[in-house]
Order: structure tokens, then C-alpha cells, then sequence
């Protein structure tokens, strides 16, 4: 395996910063954390899994072999494989996998049983190979259905976690997820030994400024991405234990830059390993093709230790932003410019924090860039992306948008015009009283303040 140079105890200052979010000051809202041996009430916790692959139409894998055809859609099931439970199970995980496409497309998972929603989890064109992040309500029988628009393609289903409908899931260990300010904590761009080659393992690890929180880490919510791929492959990440999983987080075509959302389960670095801080969370990357590797932070899920921790309650897809119809932004984000998305009434309440949805960049007349944060005024655009589409491209990405404090967020065009479009999946809400939530009360959190790769 390559080594890479140690980074161990280098803050995260410039680019890479992970600003403190604003007036955390305040002290945090008197909530106390869970008991470390389970959650008190699962409704809405997360439960990672190990990496499974549920679907492949290559191989019939699933039940559905070959291609999905236009207007169609095949009805997977998903509780009961894979480590899913059979019941009590409220939305899960999966990455889903676009290969070879004979139609410039799009496929939609939403709940089976449900009518069909206006909106998309991939969109693809001819000949594409990608993947997408896309968190589904599970549906009647428990089931997931795949629809495709039009022509045919092969779509690949992996399960890396799901989300608890009810407070049966006692016996299992189950966490919350707690959002942070977006920052990019690993560049191979920045490594002097140059690009990773075919095959490279990488191997990462985060510290953070309470260290008694790494014990109750189970996964790190990460936007990862590919950049300038000498051939088509994909990344893998996983916790590093045991043998690198049958399973794909990025697939990238050559030359392409492609981000992908990703839940990647951690293990505790140990005092053997040396490269790490003892008790930090840690993961590996692994990369089929020489290619670029971005890392940038958002989130974690940990075992209830956190009192700012949210749970997830999951809806059918809606969509809330379309400019091309001047749907939540009106008209298409020219160059450097900024608009702000305020959710509709009805869809979050007082104690909701984050929208779960998948946003989509249609036909940029530019390579560029697109970047969501939260829109509060003390907090500056963040140096990360969530998409990055090629010219005329259509291309979609799973963003964890923060709407915390003010109720709405901001979606950033670096270059060129392009019209945007965004899906609702889901939300995360803060279980304590809303009541607690009002009269301006500010919530802390423990900042990352180092990083290491080998």
C-alpha cells in the first residue's frame, strides 16, 4: 500500500477551515445525552451497515435481469437483506449506479405503492457511468421502486444504512446525525507525491476537539470526490476493517470530475497505528483508477453522545426548487451569483434543522461549480463543492442542506448560468422540545482541529 506523509495535528486553517459556527458563545441547549448503551427512543435514529450490494441488473441480482427499460420500473426489496430488518424500518440508504445508459435519462427511487413523484435521484446522459447517494422511504412490503425515463440502462443498488420508523429498534445500537459546517480536510491535489495511482488505498483519520466524542463515533458524513481520472473506475470507502467491500461509493468516467455523498462507517485508530491520534475515528478510500481524491467533511453519526444530535424523519420526494419554472429560485444562477431557498410551509417545523434532497445542475453553459450553506450572514461561503457539472450536463448530487437558524439556504454558482433543480427526501430534526429551540438559543459544537493519511 502507498504511504502518504503524516498530517497528523495540522489545524484546519485557510481552505481547509472548519469555522465555528456563529455565536457559539451561547451555551448549548441543556439536553443530556443519551445513555452510551442505546438510544432511549429510536424513532428516526441511523444505523449504518456494512456495505451490500441489493441490486444488479447485469446479473439479475435483486430479481430484475437486464436493462430497465423506458417507462419502466422493477420493484426491489429491500427489508430483510442485506442486515436491513424485515420490519420497523423507515428509509434507507443506498448508493445507486448508472452503467451504460443507451438514452440520455433519469431514474427515480421512491416509495412502492406510491404514485410516481415529479422529481429524479440520477440523471444521466448516453453512455454515462456515475452513481448518487440517494436516502428512499421504504414502501409497501418494504420495497423501493426504480423507475427509468427513457432507453435502457443497468442500475446497480448498494445499502449502506437505514433509518428507524419506530421505537422498535432497542436492540440495536443506533445514533443520530450532527451537521457541521462543510470544510475540505483532505486534498491529494496539495500531496507532494502526486496523484494516487491505480489501486491505492488510502487511509484517513479526523480529530476532534472533544476527544471524548471519538469513542462515540460510528460514521462520518462525507462529500467525496474524483477529479481528473486517468481511466473510468470508482472509489470504495469503507471503516478499514476486514476486506475492501463488493460495493462502489464513486464511479467515474475518464477525465471526469464526479462528487458523490457518502455515510462511511469508521474504526477507532490505536496506539499501534502511530499516524493517528489513539481513539480517533479513521477510514479507508480505496481508487481502481489513478485519480485525484477530495475529501470534505459535513457531518457524523454517533451514538446518542452528542446533545445536538437530529434524527431523520423521511418523506416521499418533492420537489421544492425548479428555476427552469421559477420554482423556489427564479431563473437560472448566472456566474458568482447566490440565491436563497426558503422551504415551503408545511414541509420543516421549529425543530427541523437540515433538508435531506438531491439537487441537480441542468445544462451549465460552463464547467463549474455548485456550493450549498447555510444562508445566515455570519457564516461565509464554504471552499467546498456539491456539484461539479460539466457544460450542458445534467447531473445530480444528495446534499445534507442546513437551514439552521434562519429557515432557509443558499445555493452558490461559481461560473457561467445553469439552471437548478432540488428534491426533498427527507429532514432532520432536533428530538428535544421545540420549545427549547426558541429565544435565539445557540447551539455548540466540537470543532475538528486535526487531520493524518497514510
Amino acid at each position: 500500500m502507498r504511504k502518504f506523509r503524516t498530517l497528523l495535528g495540522a489545524t484546519l486553517a485557510g481552505a481547509c477551515a472548519l469555522a465555528v459556527v456563529p455565536g457559539t458563545a451561547s451555551a448549548a441547549p441543556a439536553v443530556t445525552p443519551q445513555a452510551v448503551a442505546g438510544l432511549a427512543d429510536t424513532t428516526g435514529a441511523y444505523y449504518p451497515l456494512s456495505p451490500y450490494r441489493l441490486m444488479d441488473t447485469r446479473s439479475g441480482l435483486g430479481g430484475k435481469t437486464g436493462k430497465i427499460g423506458p417507462l419502466s420500473k422493477f420493484d426491489l426489496q429491500v427489508s430483510g437483506r442485506g442486515g436491513i430488518p424485515a420490519s420497523g424500518v423507515g428509509a434507507v440508504v443506498l448508493n445507486v449506479t448508472i452503467v451504460n445508459p443507451t438514452a440520455d435519462s433519469f431514474v427515480t427511487a421512491y416509495p412502492a405503492g406510491e404514485a410516481r413523484p415529479d422529481a429524479s435521484s440520477v440523471n444521466f446522459a448516453k453512455g454515462w457511468l456515475g452513481s448518487n447517494n440517494v436516502t428512499v422511504k421504504l414502501g409497501s412490503g418494504g420495497k423501493v421502486s426504480v423507475y427509468n425515463r427513457n432507453g435502457y440502462t443497468d442500475v446497480v443498488v448498494d445499502v449502506v444504512g437505514f433509518y428507524a420508523k419506530d421505537d422498535t429498534m432497542v436492540d440495536r445500537n443506533g445514533g443520530q446525525y450532527e451537521w457541521h459546517y462543510p470544510a475540505r480536510v483532505f486534498d491529494t491535489r496539495n500531496d507532494p507525491e502526486g496523484k494516487p495511482p491505480a489501486g491505492t488505498v488510502l487511509e484517513y483519520s479526523l480529530s476532534f476537539e472533544d476527544q471524548d466524542q471519538h469513542a462515540h463515533i460510528k460514521s462520518l458524513v462525507l462529500n467525496l470526490t474524483a477529479v481528473a481520472p486517468a481511466s473510468a473506475g470508482y472509489l470504495t470507502a469503507w471503516s478499514g476493517a476486514g476486506s475492501r467491500p463488493v460495493s462502489s461509493t464513486v464511479n467515474y468516467g475518464a477525465g471526469v470530475n464526479v462528487p458523490n455523498l457518502a455515510f462511511v462507517r469508521t474504526t477507532p485508530c490505536l496506539a499501534t497505528d502511530g499516524w493517528c491520534i489513539t481513539g480517533a475515528p479513521k477510514f479507508k478510500i480505496y481508487t481502481h483508477a489513478a485519480a485525484h481524491v477530495l475529501v470534505d467533511f459535513v457531518g457524523l453519526v454517533d451514538d446518542g453522545y452528542s446533545p445536538l444530535g437530529l434524527r431523520f424523519s423521511p418523506m416521499s420526494p418533492t420537489r421544492i426548487v425548479d428555476s427552469r419554472i421559477n420554482l423556489g429560485i427564479s431563473g437560472a444562477l448566472g456566474a458568482g451569483s447566490v440565491a436563497s431557498v426558503t422551504p415551503p410551509g408545511g414541509m420543516i417545523t421549529d425543530a427541523t434543522e437540515v433538508l435531506v434532497m438531491n439537487l441537480t445542475a441542468v445544462k451549465p453553459t460552463k464547467n463549474t461549480v455548485l456550493t450549498v450553506w447555510p444562508d445566515d450572514p455570519e457564516i461565509l461561503k464554504p471552499e467546498t463543492s456539491n456539484l461539479n457539472p460539466y457544460a450542458n450536463q445534467i447531473v445530480s448530487n444528495a446534499v445534507p442542506a442546513v437551514i439552521y437558524p434562519y429557515g432557509a439556504f443558499n445555493v452558490h454558482n461559481l461560473t457561467g448560468t445553469t439552471h437548478v433543480v432540488a428534491d426533498v427526501v427527507g429532514t432532520f430534526y432536533w428530538p428535544a422540545p421545540a420549545a427549547a429551540l426558541k429565544g435565539g438559543a445557540t447551539k455548540s459544537k466540537p470543532q475538528v482541529t486535526g487531520s493524518s493519511h497514510r
